[in-house]
């Protein structure tokens, strides 16, 4: 990333792009300055502006079109997004050797396979920026720095409490700074009173919450947590997905124990300093336990998705197996 920023300070420009990773809020951030910086233009009704999405994203197609002139212009922008290109063999990668001088091409993808050729290619001849969550440290730095935009001030208790309420995903974050900045209005200061107030919880915090009544035998609490997400209109299937995820990375987390919490937090993409709460849960199992635990979510989803069982009393009887103590040490 230094390389980007260095390249879009400097107003100079690799022909070949490659951004990646799992934090879509800056890859499209880079991916929309380096266009601006590129074209030197809008990209609405711009002739030498090429969007490739997906299943338009054929590797002939993109050929094609790099090796064209712009029209009346010095630069053609090729912008090609989910393409699954970094994961497959094409020939695209020899076409690209020789493109013009003229042709500019950014791929944002989600996953690579650094083996391909074609990731080969932009490593050697373009730049390549694997664009990943930031750390919490940096995301406390970049969420005063956003409302600080807005000439708001907020405590750093309070950031903390927004990362703990809405995760690592910068989109969330975002769109949950702009709810405070109207909130807070001409007062300009955010505490924790104003994060309670407007943040959003999301349903990843509250299946914490939840495992968090599982682990203690608070079993009417996760119950009645339980049907305070159906009454918000959360599918059930989706609050066991969640479940079942959190479940496998408290497993994951006994297997982690030479880690420090900053390894933890990356491989499980949420903030370091909740770290902690998720080895306290994992803390009360034993391994075989919180397979079994495992165990149960599956046959939950297999009961429900074979019409063995409504879904909403699939799940409450699962939460009610999972806080009764069957699986645990006590």
């Amino acid at each position: 990333m230094l390389t980007l920023n260095k390249q879009l300070k400097e107003n100079t420009y690799s022909n070949l792009y490659l951004l990646y990773g799992d934090e879509e809020y800056l890859k499209i951030n880079y991916r929309d300055r380096l266009t601006s910086g590129i074209l030197a233009d809008t990209t609405k009704g711009n002739i030498n502006y090429h969007l490739y999405r997906q299943q338009d994203a054929t590797a002939e197609a993109i050929a094609e079109q790099a090796l064209c002139l712009p029209f009346f212009a010095d630069r053609q922008l090729l912008v090609v997004e989910n393409s699954n290109l970094f994961k497959a063999a094409s020939s695209l990668a020899d076409t690209l050797a020789d493109i013009p001088d003229s042709t500019y091409i950014i791929f944002v993808e989600n996953n690579v396979d650094k083996r391909n050729n074609l990731f080969r290619l932009l490593k050697k001849s373009g730049t390549v920026a694997e664009i990943n969550h930031k750390k919490d440290s940096e995301l406390l730095t970049w969420i005063a720095m956003y409302l600080k935009h807005s000439d708001c001030l907020i405590t750093m208790r309070a950031a903390k409490l927004i990362l703990s309420k809405c995760g690592v995903d910068m989109y969330q974050l975002s769109n949950e700074l702009e709810k405070l900045i109207s909130y807070v209005g001409e007062k300009k200061q955010i505490d924790i009173a104003e994060v309670e107030a407007v943040c959003t919880t999301t349903l990843s915090s509250r299946i914490f919450l939840m495992m968090d009544y599982i682990v203690s035998g608070k079993q009417a609490k996760a119950l009645d947590l339980y049907r305070e997400l159906l009454l918000t209109k959360e599918p059930p299937g989706k609050i066991l997905s969640l479940l079942t995820k959190h479940i496998s990375a408290l497993t994951s987390i006994k297997e982690m124990t030479r880690e420090n919490d900053m390894d933890i937090a990356k491989k499980l993409s949420v903030p370091s300093f909740t770290v902690k709460k998720y080895r306290a849960q994992a803390s009360v199992f034993k391994k075989n336990e919180l397979l079994a635990c495992l165990t149960a979510c599956v046959n939950t989803d297999f009961d429900i998705k074979t019409g063995k069982i409504q879904a909403q009393t699939a799940i409450e009887m699962l939460i009610i197996s999972l806080s009764s103590g069957i699986y645990q040490s006590r």
